[in-house]
């Protein structure tokens, strides 16, 4: 019995193997197609040197990508239904960090101390990049979850980290997809099991040096209707380190995370006005961020 039951384990770890073998290559063949299709990478007209190396900084993550996926992601997306939340988030927070020094970033977060408390909270950021939840990832001990379009959970790799932890992907164009994901975002408040994460502007701004996108009132309903706490947190520069047009030999990267806002400070308030409230705070602080960046990037350069 013992030896059937070896062979058998045996055998399942053979199809794991094969399965994880045959997910990497469509991994791979995805991510080529999508270099090929949206970086036109292969274009005569921006053919060159310069193309080839900012193109290295994706493809040199591709062998951290597949560990990460193998040994992390994978077991985390797989055994989800018999492993607990807090257990898959510590393996996929693991897969980021694995990930991290790979991006060659100068990482600078202010106001950390906001973090060393395990209430759950909502926290609202500014969005300028696809590896914006990754940046919180790394950043959070204590697990959260996101509100996320989705088209992430196609995405190589990504899809399947951003889903093991439990990621709520609604569809944009479908109201009802929308009403069922805030929902369930509105009862996990409620019992105060974990932070969520969300985007307030609703899409990537991509005009970094322009005001931020207006905030969306409804993003902020559920947090007051529960009495959760809200932690805004502004971040700078974490959209360049897979950015195929801008190279350096390090990319600065800012985080602050400004006072938390409790219950009593928006008691009274409508959503408008605490989404008004929040973007002017945010928008105060992003200011300097960027005459920030431009000193720390010129500094960079300077080494170079």
């Amino acid at each position: 019995d013992r030896n059937r039951e070896r062979d058998i384990l045996l055998l399942l770890i053979m199809f794991y193997r094969f399965y994880c073998l045959i997910s990497f290559m469509k991994i791979i063949t995805t991510f080529i197609e999508v270099s090929i299709l949206n970086l036109h990478f292969f274009s005569i007209k921006s053919y060159g040197f310069d193309k080839i190396r900012n193109m290295w900084k994706i493809i040199r993550l591709i062998p951290t990508l597949i560990v990460a996926y193998v040994f992390l992601i994978f077991p985390a997306i797989a055994f989800k239904r018999w492993t607990t939340p807090s257990y898959r988030y510590r393996m996929i927070r693991r897969a980021v960090n694995l990930v991290f020094p790979m991006l060659h970033i100068d990482l600078n977060v202010e106001h950390p101390e906001y973090l060393k408390t395990k209430e759950p909270y909502l926290i609202v950021s500014n969005h300028h990049g696809m590896l914006d939840p990754y940046l919180t990832i790394h950043l959070m001990e204590q697990p959260l979850r996101f509100v996320s379009k989705k088209d992430v959970r196609y995405f190589p790799i990504f899809g399947d980290a951003t889903a093991a932890i439990d990621a709520i992907f609604i569809d944009r164009k479908d109201i009802r997809s929308q009403v069922r994901a805030f929902i369930k975002m509105k009862e996990s408040l409620a019992r105060k099991e974990t932070r969520w994460v969300i985007y307030p502007e609703g899409t990537r701004n991509k005009q970094l040096s322009q005001p931020m996108l207006p905030f969306k009132p409804g993003s902020f309903k559920h947090a007051m209707d529960t009495q959760t706490t809200i932690l805004p947190m502004v971040a700078f520069g974490f959209h360049r380190p897979i950015d195929t047009h801008i190279h350096m030999r390090r990319y600065p990267v800012q985080v602050d995370f400004l006072p938390p806002i409790t219950p009593a400070m928006y008691a009274g308030k409508t959503t408008q006005e605490v989404a008004d409230m929040i973007q002017a705070q945010m928008q105060i602080r992003s200011l300097p961020m960027i005459e920030k960046d431009k000193v720390l990037t010129a500094a960079i350069n300077k080494k170079r």
